[in-house]
Order: C-alpha cells, then structure tokens, then sequence
C-alpha cells in the first residue's frame, strides 16, 4: 500500500434505530471529503435468508423495509458521493447457490454493485461462471492464513484476499503473502482476541449472529476473559505506528466499526497515520472487549505503547508464570492511573460546567461525548 486505502463496513438497515435515510446520507456526506481514502465501503444483504453477513439483522424491521433502505442508499450514494459499493456475501444458510447468484444480478449486479466479499468457495465458481467481468474480494470469515489457503482463494478468481483477523499479530505471515503476489485487506485495530476459540469454531459467535440467533455466552464477553490485560494485549489490534511499518504489505485497511462516528474514526485513522496524532485505543475497539474498556477503562492513549512492547506481545506465548513476567499487569496498572485520573477530571468538569458535552460518560462513550 503506497497510501492508505480503507474499506468500511456500512450497514444502512442498522445504522439507525429510525430515520436511517437521513442518517446514511449524514454519514456518506460527512465521510466523501475522505473520498480518495476509502477504497470501498462493504454492505450485508438485506435478507439473511438469501445470504446473511454474520452480523445480527434487526426483528422489528420488515423485510421489505429493509430492502427499501438497502437500494435507496445504492442510488444515492450512486447519485450524490459515488464511493465503491461492495456487497457481503459470508453466509449461505442453505446450498441454493442458484438462488444467491440470480438474486444478486437481478438486485444488486443491474444496479451498478460490481464487487462482492465471498467466503464459499463454490459461490465463488458460480459467481465468475456467471460474470467473469466480477470482483471476488475474499472474507476473513474463510479463516484462510497461509499461501497455500490464499491460493484455494485466487485459483477460482479471487483478486483481493482477507486473511484470517489473526494475521495483524503474524506479521512474517503477512509478508510472505505479500511477497507471493496476493493482494491482501487485512483488520488492524479491531480487538478480536488472538486464536478465540468462538471465531475458529465452526459454531461460534458469528454462526449465531448470521442466524440473527442470542448466544448466552462467548469467550471474549466473559468478564474474566475482558479484564484480564493479558487478553487485550494480545487481543488482535495493532497501533498506528506498528501499522505503518506493515503497510507496504497490504493494499487495504479494513476499519473496524468504531465507537464513534464512521467519519471520527476515519478522520482519527488518516490523522495517526499522516500526521502521527495521539488517539484513544478504546475507540477504535468494536468487539469483544468494547463494553468493558468503554466502561471500566474509557481511555487509553496510544502513546502508552511503543514498538518493543508490541514486537513482545507477538512472541508472548503467556507463560507468565514460568517466566515471572508482569509486563501487561503493569501496563494495564499505568493505563488506569491515566484513565481514573481522567474520570475524576470528568465529573469535577460536569459539576462545574453541566451544559458541557465534553465530559467522559462512566458509562458509555458515545459520538456526543467523544465530539
């Protein structure tokens, strides 16, 4: 990657509890003065009975509401901010691939979305049969790492690959992808644990949410398992400045979704990476960890960290016993005497000024209190 290129996910059925017209044109306007850093921006299905994201769809919302939304928003982003559109295609909850290719060229195809994201290998084939002009961008859902899994991947027509999210914390892996001629768009902030049992199980987390199904428990909401620093660490994010030395490696940077707006989290990554702005690890974490960080810890800076404390976590087999090592216990230690501090600035700040928005909220960092 020469200069930074991002893919963002965009959900217009989940965007907004109400008004989701107003609110996606809000947030495609907002995002098109960063036109020429996104490389596309990638949507669900509308109907997960066709082909479901892996995200939860939402039940009081119709089907065809949801396809209304869904094509609305395909026509005026066509008409008014013209960003790439590409549809997520991740998973068949049947094997009528018949019924995902004719709905796609009839739905989405005809409406100018020439740009998929495809985990199965056979829709792939059926796919490139049917439009070879077609581009196949792999799913980090295939859990595909090495050169050899990539080339399953580009054999069938794959141009763009989306190695498992484990490979920010395998960076030798990512280069030998890179130097193998693939393509890759890789997640680099997202705080997906490293090797979770729920992600590489054949059903875990992400089977219930594309069923729209309540999971009672998985490993990385456990609270054990969230506060335990040892976790977060080598949970898989990396920091800006440990992102720039492998950009050279990937043509593009997949965004989490952060905790504040597209745009916020947009602007903060361009700002870290151009002009290496200081920025709060916590907004850009969106899995597993985000309700505890967002409530317990609210606020951890990246200048906390540096490159020896990262290249140590990636060969950190969490031996801590055997080795005696406390290193994240006393990073997390520095973390919250930064974090409380900041808290107990926050309320003072709310006494003193109530009609301020600026404060820390204990319990929820939202697009009104980070602004």
């Amino acid at each position: 990657m020469d200069s930074l290129k991002v893919t963002i996910g965009f959900s217009p059925i989940a965007i907004a509890a109400n008004n989701q017209e107003s609110v996606i044109q809000k947030n495609l306007t907002e995002m098109a003065c960063y036109h020429d850093y996104v490389y596309d921006l990638h949507f669900p299905h509308y109907n997960p009975q066709i082909c479901a994201s892996g995200r939860p769809m939402r039940q009081d919302l119709s089907l065809n509401d949801a396809r209304r939304i869904t094509m609305e928003m395909i026509e005026w982003n066509r008409a008014n901010t013209g960003f790439k559109l590409t549809l997520l295609l991740n998973y068949l909850l049947h094997d009528n691939y018949k019924v995902v290719v004719d709905n796609f060229v009839s739905e989405f195809y005809s409406r100018g979305i020439h740009s998929v994201v495809v985990a199965d290998l056979e829709l792939i084939k059926r796919l490139k049969d049917r439009l070879p002009d077609l581009q196949i961008q792999g799913s980090c859902l295939s859990h595909r790492m090495t050169e050899e899994e990539l080339e399953e991947e580009r054999r069938e027509g794959v141009v763009l690959h989306n190695p498992s999210v484990d490979i920010i914390r395998n960076p030798e892996q990512l280069k030998r992808n890179a130097a193998a001629g693939y393509r890759q768009k890789v997640i680099a902030f997202e705080g997906c644990l490293n090797q979770c049992p729920d992600e590489n199980s054949k059903y875990g987390h992400r089977w219930y949410l594309a069923r729209s199904l309540t999971q009672e428990s998985s490993f990385c909401t456990r609270t054990k398992v969230a506060a335990d620093p040892r976790y977060f660490f080598k949970a898989n994010w990396i920091t800006i400045e440990s992102f720039k030395t492998l950009m050279p490696y990937m043509e593009v940077v997949k965004m989490p979704r952060c905790r504040s707006s597209i745009s916020f989290g947009l602007a903060s990554l361009i700002d870290g990476v151009l002009h290496d702005k200081p920025y709060n690890i916590v907004d850009f974490i969106g899995a597993g960890y985000q309700e505890f960080l967002a409530r317990d810890i609210g606020y951890i800076p990246s200048t906390v960290f540096d490159q020896d404390f990262i290249a140590t976590l990636q060969g950190c087999k969490m031996d801590c016993q055997k080795r005696g090592c406390t290193l994240c216990f006393e990073k997390m230690r520095q973390i919250k005497s930064i974090s409380y501090k900041q808290k107990r600035l926050a309320g003072r700040a709310l006494k003193k000024y109530p009609d301020r928005a600026w404060y820390l909220d204990r319990k929820q960092r939202s697009e009104r209190t980070v602004l």
